[in-house]
Order: C-alpha cells, then structure tokens, then sequence
C-alpha cells in the first residue's frame, strides 16, 4: 500500500484529517467531562448522609457517562490509548463507589492528563494539515 492510491490504503490524508477531528472532539468532551466529575467528587465528599447517597449516585452516573465517550473515542480512532482512560476513569469508579469520592482526584488526573496529550496531538495533526 502507498499514499499515492487511496483506495486501498486507509491512511489517506481526509482519513487523517477525520481522524484526527474525531480525536480532538473527543478529547475535549472527555476532558470537560472529567473536569465536571472530578468538582462534583469534592462537593460530594463534603455532604452529609442522605445528600451525600444521592450525590453518590449523581457522581456514578456522571463518572460511568464519561467512561463510555473514552470507551466510544477508542472504537471511533483505533486508538488504544483511550482504553488506559478508561481504565483511570474506571478507578475513580472503584473510589465512589467505596464510598471515598474525595479519593477520585488522583485517577481523574491522571485519565486527564492522557486526554490532554491526546487532544494534543490530534490539535496539532490539524494545524498541520491546514484546519486550524
């Protein structure tokens, strides 16, 4: 396979491109998302018996709803490196649902942290392609 014959390579330049805009609205999705769990984790932490089951619960859904756009990013790119997100996404659900939300912060750092470097490189595959 070479570039020169787009049909049958699957790396072809709008492939890039679209691969490469997928990832970095990915990434700010998954980014923003983290972002929201991991306020509300120290809001939770801080509540008090009934207010803190249901902030529990709010925070599992919202944690559980990020995991599944990281999950949806890997089969959308290909990339492997989003199933890692998962993974610290996963951890963090460990934490909350141990009945420790104020623990999340480390996982949720670290899983932004990797979406940042993804949104990164795929910012960058954009600008040099011209689309920003």
């Amino acid at each position: 396979m070479t570039d020169d014959d787009p049909g049958t390579n699957s790396n072809t330049p709008s492939h890039d491109l679209q691969q490469a805009v997928v990832a970095y609205a990915q990434s700010e999705k998954v980014k923003s998302g983290l972002i929201w769990v991991c306020q509300v984790s120290h809001q939770v932490a801080a509540m008090d018996d009934a207010a803190r089951r249901h902030g529990v619960s709010l925070l599992r859904t919202l944690a559980h709803l990020v995991g599944d756009e990281a999950q949806l990013a890997g089969k959308i790119t290909g990339d492997r490196r989003w199933s890692e997100i998962g993974q610290k996404i996963n951890m963090a659900l460990v934490m909350i649902q141990s009945g420790v939300p104020q623990e999340t912060a480390f996982h949720l750092t670290q899983a932004l942290t990797l979406v940042t470097r993804l949104g990164g490189k795929a910012a960058a595959a954009l600008k040099d392609k011209g689309a920003f």
